[in-house]
C-alpha cells in the first residue's frame, strides 16, 4: 500500500513538473516574441529617421527638378512594400488619398519632399530603352503635381553599389537615363507605417 501511494505522489510530482516546464517554455517563447516584435518596431522607426536625416543633405550636380514645396498640391509615392501611395494637401496638411482619417506625419511627409522636389543628376545616358538599369513603366515612381495640374514622373531604376549611386528617368522617357548621386535610392525604403503618427 506504501508503495503504491509512494508511486501516486511521484507520477504526480512528475506531472506537476512537466507542466511547470511546459508553461516557463510558453511565457519565455511569448516575451521573446513580444520582445522581437518591440525591435522591430524600433528598428522601423530609426530607419525612417535616418532616411529622414538622409533627405537633408545637399546633393552635386546639376539641377534636374526644382520645384518649391509649398507649390506641390499632391504626390504620389511607390513604398518599400511597392505599393502606390497618393496624397493630397488640404487646409496646409497632408492627408492620404485612399485613407483620410489616418493621422499622417506632416514632418516626414516634409522629408520625403525633400527628396523629390530638388532633384540633380551628375551624369545621363543616352539609351535605348531603359531596361538593363531596372527603368521601365513598372519602375518605382514617384509623381509631383502643381496646384495648376502639371505633374512630373520620376521613375527610380537600379542602384550601382559599387559607385553608390542610383538610375533614374523622368516622364516615362527612358532613352534618357540621369544619374543620381543616390539620395534618390533612399525615398523607396519608406512605407506606409512610416508616414502614420
Amino acid at each position: 500500500m506504501k508503495n503504491n501511494s509512494s508511486n501516486l505522489i511521484k507520477i504526480a510530482l512528475v506531472v506537476v513538473a512537466i507542466i511547470l516546464l511546459v508553461l516557463i517554455l510558453v511565457f519565455t517563447l511569448k516575451d521573446s516574441r513580444k520582445q522581437e516584435a518591440n525591435s522591430s518596431t524600433s528598428t522601423v522607426e530609426k530607419t525612417a529617421e535616418v532616411l529622414d536625416e538622409a533627405s537633408e543633405i545637399e546633393e552635386e550636380g546639376e539641377q534636374i527638378f526644382l520645384i518649391p514645396k509649398d507649390e506641390v498640391y499632391s504626390f504620389s509615392m511607390t513604398d518599400a512594400h511597392g505599393i502606390l501611395l497618393d496624397f493630397e494637401k488640404e487646409d496646409d496638411k497632408w492627408v492620404y488619398v485612399d485613407d483620410d482619417s489616418l493621422d499622417i506625419n506632416q514632418d516626414r511627409i516634409d522629408k520625403i519632399l525633400n527628396y523629390i522636389t530638388d532633384i540633380k543628376f551628375i551624369d545621363v545616358i543616352n539609351a535605348e530603352d531603359g531596361t538593363q538599369y531596372s527603368l521601365d513603366q513598372e519602375s518605382p515612381l514617384y509623381i509631383i503635381s502643381d496646384a495648376n495640374g502639371n505633374s512630373t514622373v520620376i521613375s527610380i531604376g537600379e542602384v550601382d553599389e559599387q559607385n553608390k549611386t542610383v538610375y533614374f528617368a523622368l516622364n516615362y522617357d527612358f532613352t534618357s537615363i540621369y544619374i543620381n548621386q543616390g539620395k534618390l535610392s533612399n525615398i523607396g525604403s519608406y512605407t506606409i507605417e512610416d508616414l502614420v503618427e
